[in-house]
């Protein structure tokens, strides 16, 4: 009986041992099926079938439970290589034709071979990626805001093959291809090849430069460069809400990105927050390329989406001194690594995304989630779709990922940076001062704004050092107000002008287009690369960038010009009021200094 019950739990042990070691079939196991193949072809799909095993890694070819068919096949639609059907596979039979004795299979053949065996991994018990939430998201098939499901994948530039889009299935197949066999995949497509190294196995990629290339505005009218951002110099990452104001298109707010750039040389930390000059904000507009933007197409999808990348500055100015609208700036709750995570994704929107703008659907809000909850994983459930800028902030504070205590103090938050007022409140300032020792016609800055040029000039040499210099701000308040109706009135001339030959029309449309080339960076770059640029394309894409940039700043200046020279004649005599008016404070706000 002893015996007995030790024999047994011997064999218990051994049986366990067995049990923890993979079975036979555990790995890739490859049977030709033959049929219709001449001896030569036979030949050569055995040699296939020997040379398979080593396109995949060995974590890969763990995955197989079942040996795999591989047959042969004149019938498969034209431009299909492969197809996969319960677990077995058929090729082109013509792809033998390049195979040779004694050489490395095809770059075709071994694209067309991991491209089916990942199918069948996919399709097995414990694959399904092509699924996941996560894949859908990283491959481009995005969530919709207010209805279930998913849309179309937009992702349509610097594509390796437009086949990728045809499934999530297929972008997995299509993209394990590149994964295996381009040696700078991981540099073209980070986030894709992290994913492929953490959930199947790792691959052949080399290292990569670090740094994530994007296409950034100047502080010029026309002016851009390619900027190299290093993740490493990124330290914080706040949510940018423009408040909103009483135009349509701006009731709502605008939301955006604001990533706290450190400058060169100094360490990650909260006084990188200072360095308002290298800090740069993520914006998604409308690009309009025409002369006139029209509400109807803002809501039907006309317009393209785009991911603009500006200085901060620039936006301050924009929206504080021109628009009159606060900008909050509510610091996000994001570790180094998601900081990373979300810049790739930035980088891969940038250079391939080619979304339409919908100002209900898909607008600023919707783009500002998208981005966030593809670009940090642990943000992906339960989503951050909103319609709203304010909704998406106040999504970001319930979840606890958005900290808008900042903004409990707003001296305290101007002074930090956390919150850019709006200069309507400066200009009332300015103005009060001016009043109250001048005796001014009116009792606040807008109706003073109002008032003819003329009327303002009055005044400008009758006040005090003090004074003089608030008139001084307040009148170059005034000219950027005539400056964008100006602005607008030249539109809707050139608009109407059509295109008959109008030089300035003409010039106007060249200069746009080449702002469609930078806001949509993938032109710049030639050749069939896809993802981001890697080498010599980023050399390719600073010099393209540059060139434009040469011409545009110019071409900018003349054409403004050019189009101030017809307008109505009695605005072009307010622009030189205003000119005169400004020259004439200034004179007299030195000649003071100089007395006082």
């Amino acid at each position: 009986m002893f015996l007995r019950r030790r024999a047994l739990r011997r064999c218990a042990a051994v049986l366990a041992v067995l049990l923890s070691v993979p079975t036979a079939h555990a790995a890739l196991q490859l049977q030709l099926q033959a049929d219709g193949l001449t001896a030569v072809q036979a030949a050569s799909a055995a040699q296939v079938l020997r040379d398979a095993p080593a396109l995949l890694p060995a974590s890969w070819q763990a995955r197989f439970v079942a040996p795999v068919t591989v047959a042969w096949s004149d019938r498969l639609p034209d431009n299909v290589h492969g197809r996969t059907r319960q677990g077995a596979i058929t090729l082109r039979r013509d792809l033998l034709d390049a195979v040779r004795p004694g050489e490395p299979l095809p770059r075709a053949v071994q694209a067309a071979l991991i491209h089916e065996l990942t199918h069948v991994l996919d399709r097995a018990a414990d694959g399904g990626w092509s699924s996941s939430a996560r894949w859908r998201d990283l491959a481009g098939w995005q969530q919709r805001p207010w209805r279930l499901g998913r849309g179309a994948n937009a992702f349509t530039e610097r594509s390796p093959d437009p086949y990728e889009r045809h499934s999530p299935a297929e972008y997995l197949a299509v993209n394990a291809e590149h994964y295996l066999l381009d040696a700078d995949f991981a540099c073209r497509r980070p986030a894709l090849a992290a994913w492929y190294a953490a959930g199947i196995g790792a691959g052949p990629q080399a290292g990569c430069a670090g740094t994530v290339p994007l296409v950034q505005a100047g502080d010029t009218t026309g002016e851009a460069s390619l900027l190299e951002l290093d993740p490493r110099r990124v330290y914080a990452v706040d949510y940018l809400l423009a408040e909103g104001n009483d135009q349509l298109m701006s009731r709502w707010g605008h939301s955006m990105l604001r990533l706290v750039i450190c400058a060169p040389g100094r360490p990650r930390g909260p006084a990188c927050r200072l360095d308002l000059a290298e800090h740069r904000v993520l914006s998604f507009r409308a690009f309009v390329g025409d002369v006139q933007i029209s509400s109807w197409s803002g809501l039907t999808g006309a317009y393209p989406s785009r991911l603009f990348v500006l200085p901060l500055n620039q936006v301050i100015n924009e929206y504080t001194q021109l628009e009159l609208r606060g900008l909050q700036s509510v610091p996000l709750a994001l570790e180094q690594d998601d900081i990373a995570s979300l810049l790739e994704r930035v980088g891969q929107v940038h250079w391939s995304y080619d979304g339409r703008y919908r100002f209900i659907s898909n607008n600023c809000a919707v783009e500002t989630g998208k981005l966030l909850q593809e670009g940090v994983p642990r943000w992906a459930d339960p989503g951050l779709n909103r319609l709203s800028p304010g909704g998406l902030l106040r999504r970001l504070e319930r979840e606890g990922r958005a900290d808008a205590t900042v903004l409990d103090d707003r001296r305290e938050a101007m002074r930090l940076g956390y919150y850019f007022p709006s200069a309507q409140v400066h200009y009332q300032q300015l103005f009060d001062v001016a009043r109250a020792e001048l005796n001014l016609p009116t009792r606040n800055v807008s109706s003073w704004l109002q008032l003819p040029a003329e009327q303002r000039a009055a005044w400008a040499e009758r006040g005090g050092l003090r004074a003089t210099s608030a008139l001084l701000l307040l009148e170059q308040a005034a000219r950027y107000r005539e400056e964008l109706r100006a602005r607008d009135g030249l539109k809707r001339a050139l608009g109407a002008a059509g295109e008959g030959g109008d030089s300035a029309l003409a010039a106007l449309l060249a200069l746009l287009d080449d702002a469609g080339q930078l806001v949509n960076p993938a032109g710049l770059v030639g050749g069939e690369g896809y993802g981001l640029p890697v080498g010599e394309e980023r050399t390719a894409a600073a010099a393209a960038t540059q060139r434009i940039s040469a011409r545009g700043v110019p071409a900018w200046t003349q054409l403004q010009a050019q189009m101030r020279a017809r307008l109505p004649v009695a605005q072009q005599r307010e622009l030189l009021t205003i000119d005169d008016t400004l020259a004439t404070l200034g004179d007299r706000m030195r000649r003071l200094a100089r007395e006082g």
